[in-house]
């Protein structure tokens, strides 16, 4: 199974780049155009560099360098500041909508990292998750409850800060991107609070499984 991890760390690191490195150049003086899209350059570099040192790219970390790709042509050839703040709501607008479609395919996007991230290497664990995938119903139900409310989360916070950049005006759209960038970490707090909760089930099927391989009660 390939490994999620890469593709997921660099989205995580363009929300902390993306929001440190404004309010950075911004407090240094720079214009809200430069400060929005300065720091989406330095994440397109890294993430560049992380696919040529894994000389591997997965599904997750090609959306992730498509949509840089993309929303920074965009952004450079339009100089809009507006578009340059909308960007960021593009990633976590695809993010929420991939959540939902992969409670759809075959497996969600929660149990498919778990099994590539929270194995350590483990036999006995990637077993466990294999068959409590396979073979347990409460497994397979929580995790899809645990990636669709992630995917809820996502496109909420995505529609909430695109009404807030859109509705703004172009001299009050720096208050704009203060608000947008504090939903930002709502959102995170609440995906965090969701992920804590709803990940306990599933952790102690898995623990359960890897200890002994015994069912676990359905």
């Amino acid at each position: 199974m390939a490994n999620r991890g890469p593709g997921i760390g660099a989205a995580l690191v363009e929300v902390v780049v993306s929001i440190g490195g404004y309010y950075l150049l911004r407090a240094c003086g720079i214009g809200v155009f430069w400060a929005l899209t300065a720091p989406a350059l330095v994440v397109a570099v890294f993430a560049a560099g992380t696919t040529i040192r894994r000389r591997r790219l997965d599904f997750i970390g090609l959306l992730v360098l498509a949509e840089l790709v993309t929303t920074l042509t965009l952004t450079l050839v339009t100089r809009n500041p507006r578009v340059a703040a909308l960007r960021e709501v593009a990633y976590v607008l695809v993010a929420g909508v991939y959540c939902l479609v992969t409670v759809l395919r075959k497996a969600p996007l929660t149990h498919v990292f778990a099994a590539s991230a929270a194995t350590f290497g483990d036999p006995a664990r990637e077993r466990a998750f294999a068959y409590a995938w396979s073979s347990v119903p409460r497994y397979r139900r929580w995790q899809c409850a645990l990636t669709g409310l992630t995917g809820v989360i996502l496109l909420a916070a995505a529609a909430a800060r695109a009404t807030i950049l859109l509705s703004a005006s172009d001299a009050g759209l720096a208050h704009a991107v203060d608000v947008s960038n504090t939903l930002t970490l709502y959102m995170l707090a609440a995906l965090g609070v969701a992920n804590g909760v709803l990940i306990q089930v599933p952790r102690r099927i898995i623990e359960t499984l890897a200890a002994d391989g015994s069912p676990v009660p359905r």
